[in-house]
């Protein structure tokens, strides 16, 4: 497996966790709002899984190796794409601060947790399906087999630190699953 195979692959389980975040919106919109705790766990999921494990990867490992590699060349596509590991952050953060209000049924912070919540999934999809059909593919055809396995290497050691990311994951999937069956 290559190193780009691992993070469309995490790109898979992150959609899990977008539909499972939509699915959420639009229980707002339809007036059946899931629990607070729904959106906490979200919130704690892609923080820790979208955002810790795998945005590390990009920004840290593969972003570097292709800035250094390339000299510029790629810079657009690595800013555009760190900028928009921001924006998904900033979007985190706002969801998270307006939790309080959301469980409290204050209609502005119902307003603002679906309005960052929609623009998270819309954005976070959008970057997905870029980083797939663009940018993988092109930063694919620039590395070495040399390059690969500095990259599956420094994945191995970041994934022996977090070892537990993708069991935590596949839990807290399964509790908010069950929060909106509930």
């Amino acid at each position: 497996m290559h190193a780009i195979e691992i993070l469309m692959g995490e790109h898979k389980r992150i959609a899990e966790l977008l539909t499972l975040l939509n699915t959420g919106a639009e229980r707002i919109v339809a007036n059946r709002p899931p629990p607070r705790a729904f959106f906490e766990v979200g919130v704690q999921l892609a923080r820790q899984y979208a955002d810790q494990a795998h945005h590390f990867k990009e920004e840290y490992v593969l972003f570097g190796l292709l800035a250094q590699k390339h000299h510029g060349e790629l810079d657009g596509h690595i800013e555009r794409h760190r900028n928009q590991h921001e924006q998904c952050r900033d979007l985190l953060n706002a969801t998270s601060s307006a939790l309080s209000a959301y469980e409290a049924n204050k209609e502005e912070a119902i307003k603002i947790v679906h309005r960052n919540i929609t623009e998270y999934v819309r954005t976070l999809r959008s970057h997905i399906r870029s980083e797939n059909e663009v940018f993988f593919p092109l930063a694919q055809t620039t590395l070495s087999q040399a390059d690969q396995d500095q990259l599956m290497e420094e994945y191995r050691r970041f994934e022996a630190k977090h070892a537990d990311s993708e069991k935590n994951l596949n839990e807290g999937l399964a509790q908010m699953r069950s929060m909106l069956e509930g």
